[in-house]
């Protein structure tokens, strides 16, 4: 048997403390899982992908995964810019030559919808079922996105003429990515990978479909002529364009004006009956929109014209829109042509022969604002045209009691009815004029066999209560009349008044009018066609929007005989009674009730088979309003 090496005494030490640890290392595995640190835990810098280091995994390889999948989300998302909610606009100034960047992420873009509200009334329609789920359809063709942007202030021009096309701020542009490789859209990115959105009027929009992040870029333009910041909102949606704008219809209409104020309807807001549940849900309500008004004296505003908060910020007037001091007159009416709701606004503070831009405007989607509401941006309506008078003896009216038709500027004298605190006078003297008038024509009307036989009545495709609408439609458009400035040039125009002198005291010079012996000594244009208003009111020269001739048809041929109604002949009078209306819509050449600039043409009305008959008048004091 062999012999074991003899240890010295220095290797026995040595062997009893290696045995000793060995024993100590085993108990130690035996009881412990021991972990491995990498260089790769020290310094998150190094890329997963490195293979050069070993892993040994204390957790999920699959949960692992996931939780660097979201570190990288999160690490792509900082480098894109701040995130966007689903109708949660984003309000940040931005300084000229500077771009910023958004993402809306891929959770909200395959997110929940919102909620619309109950909206407007309208004649619904019957909704079919759709058998498709969302989750199903989004997957097969993507989301429908929609990116926003409303400027809401922006950099003030060097140039000291600021009624110029210069004194227009230049643009935003927006850029939208649907590709992870261009997460930074912008002017200096690759023009392949994004579109580029122009901001026409303060106002951009994308729409497309996506089913991951959409990127968003916001560029100011460099430049010298401009100090100042811009601020804009952005939002995206996957619900509807959180601002809204409808640039090709106004649905604003200038009825008429004065030397301070304005008359603007919008269109009809339904067809449906007067009794029924949608008319009368519209006349009941809290009128919907609102309207901008400013000079156009300062064109900055057209840099902004098509954003709603641009408008709120720039625009000088308002009415029925939160945040303006001096709030201006709107509510619901079914004045005017056809009878149907529709929105009014009386407009005030405005400066004599001034040219003016009106926007329609709807503050959010008629049911609630701001974040979290589907279309909460608010939206406007392409801008219309209209102008104040110069002179100031004639004053707007609207809303009388008996001519409740009647709404547009009568002639009328400042000295004895002040613009601001005498109207309701004036309306009331007019009002109650007519109304007498009418009275007189139906104590005669109750004289007509109105309810009896077919063959007793006196015509048997009109009867008294056509009579009785036509003769107040002539009635108050002939003692009421609409009024223009003297200096107006147009043509269709009768001058009234000429001997009498102007409210200052001035009188009419010939060599200025051009005017002739024979025009003073007329009885047309020395007088007004209604007594009361030389008698009483006593408004100086001024010149009449002259009835329309259809009214004085419509009369004679609803009315029976018997009444002896008739029309001037032409050449004997009509031309200096009546006018006739336009083929241009844009024009009110003759006056009419509900008449309105841009809705006029379209709703003449002209009578078959009219004849125009000479007959004597029934009550002597009606002779000289024909």
């Amino acid at each position: 048997m062999p012999l074991l090496p003899k240890l010295t005494p220095l290797q026995s030490r040595f062997a009893a403390s290696l045995a000793a640890s060995v024993f100590l290392l085993l108990v130690y595995l035996s009881l412990t899982k021991p972990h491995f640190a990498y260089a790769l835990e020290l310094d998150s810098r190094i890329p997963s992908e490195d293979h050069n280091h070993y892993f040994i995994f204390d957790e999920d390889p699959l949960e692992l995964s996931i939780e660097v999948e979201q570190e990288e989300r999160i690490a792509a998302r900082a480098e894109a810019g701040p995130a966007l909610a689903n109708n949660d606009a984003q309000n940040i100034n931005i300084n000229i030559g500077e771009t910023q960047n958004w993402v809306f992420p891929s959770d909200a873009v395959n997110g929940s919808h919102g909620t619309t509200g109950v909206g407007l009334p309208s004649e619904k329609l019957e909704e079919r079922e759709i058998d498709i789920e969302v989750s199903e359809l989004r997957k097969r063709a993507g989301t429908r996105v929609y990116i926003s942007l409303n400027t809401c202030l922006q950099p003030s021009s060097n140039t000291t003429n600021a009624t110029s096309n210069d004194a227009i701020p230049p643009q935003l542009t927006m850029y939208v990515s649907l590709s992870d490789s261009n997460q930074t859209p912008g002017p200096d990115a690759d023009s392949s990978t994004q579109q580029t959105i122009t901001v026409d009027g303060g106002y951009a929009l994308f729409e497309g479909t996506a089913d991951s992040s959409v990127y968003i870029g916001v560029s100011a333009p460099n430049t010298t002529t401009f100090v100042g910041i811009w601020n804009y909102e952005v939002a995206a949606s996957i619900d509807a364009p959180y601002h809204g704008l409808h640039q090709n219809s106004s649905n604003l209409y200038f009825v008429d004006g004065d030397n301070h104020a304005a008359l603007l309807i919008t269109n009809d807001t339904t067809e449906a009956d007067s009794n029924s549940t949608v008319y009368q849900e519209w006349m009941n309500m809290s009128p919907p929109w609102g309207v901008f008004a400013a000079n156009q004296n300062d064109t900055a505003i057209l840099g902004v014209k098509n954003s709603f908060c641009g408008l709120k910020t720039y625009a000088q007037i308002a009415a029925n829109i939160d945040g303006f001091m001096n709030q201006n007159v709107a509510k619901m009416t079914n004045r005017g042509l056809g009878g149907k709701p529709k929105e009014q606004f009386y407009i005030t503070g405005l400066n004599a022969s001034s040219n003016y831009w009106g926007m329609l405007a709807m503050v959010g989607n008629s049911t609630a604002s701001g974040n979290g509401v589907v279309g909460g941006g608010g939206t406007v309506w392409e801008y219309i045209d209209f102008q104040t008078k110069t002179e100031d003896n004639c004053a707007l009216m609207y809303n009388l009691s008996f001519c409740s038709e009647v709404a547009y500027a009568v002639p009328t004298n400042p000295d004895k009815y002040p613009p601001f605190t005498g109207v309701p006078d004036l309306a009331g003297l007019y009002d109650s004029h007519a109304a007498q008038m009418y009275q007189y024509f139906n104590y005669s009307l109750q004289q007509i066999p109105c309810n009896t036989t077919s063959s007793s009545q006196y015509s048997l495709a009109r009867n008294c209560d056509d009579c009785a609408r036509a003769y107040k439609q002539w009635l108050c458009a002939v003692t009421i009349p609409r009024c223009a400035d003297y200096s107006n040039t147009s043509p269709y125009l009768m001058p009234r008044n000429l001997g009498q002198p102007f409210v200052n005291g001035s009188t009419i010079s010939y060599s200025e009018y051009g005017l002739t012996q024979q025009l003073l000594d007329a009885v047309a244009t020395n007088s007004s066609r209604n007594p009361i208003i030389d008698e009483t009111i006593r408004p100086g020269p001024y010149k009449e929007v002259l009835p329309c001739k259809d009214l004085c048809w419509d009369l004679v041929q609803s009315c029976p005989a018997a009444l002896g109604f008739g029309c001037p002949l032409p050449g004997a009078g009509l031309e200096e009674s009546y006018g006739s209306r336009s083929n241009n819509s844009g024009l009110i050449t003759c006056s009419y009730l509900g008449a309105a600039y841009y809705l006029s043409g379209a709703e003449s009305v002209l009578i078959p088979g009219q004849r125009i008959v000479a007959l004597v008048g029934f009550v002597a004091v009606l002779m000289n309003l024909f």
